[in-house]
């Protein structure tokens, strides 16, 4: 399993505090339990869900075994049809950031 992150955003028109549209498709997942459809695709755990609404971006943090089954989730699940997203895998500071900085500097 590996730590990635769902960066999403969307326009002004396209919000669902602004489209009534897109509030419809953001409820029905709201009702679909995404948790328990996430496993579908290897998502192991939805670790938090992030959201700047007046920026209109979010950001997710899943576990999974596979960035393209995540490509999948998002777009069965229909968040793809109402934000531009990215898939970024992810490493935690102390698990990444540090022993990459003792590698290159012999810290």
């Amino acid at each position: 399993m590996a730590l990635y992150g769902i960066y999403g955003k969307h326009t002004t028109e396209a919000c669902p505090w602004n489209n009534i549209e897109t509030a419809k498709k953001l409820k029905e997942m709201d009702e679909s339990d995404l948790a328990s459809r996430a496993s579908e695709f290897k998502i192991s755990h939805i670790l938090g869900q992030y959201h700047s609404a007046l920026e209109h971006t979010f950001l997710w943090l899943v576990e999974a075994e596979d960035p393209h089954l995540i490509q999948e989730f998002c777009v069965t699940t229909g968040l793809a049809s109402i934000n531009e997203l990215k898939i970024v895998p992810m490493i935690t500071f102390e698990g990444g950031v540090i022993p990459g900085l003792k590698k290159i500097h012999s810290l």
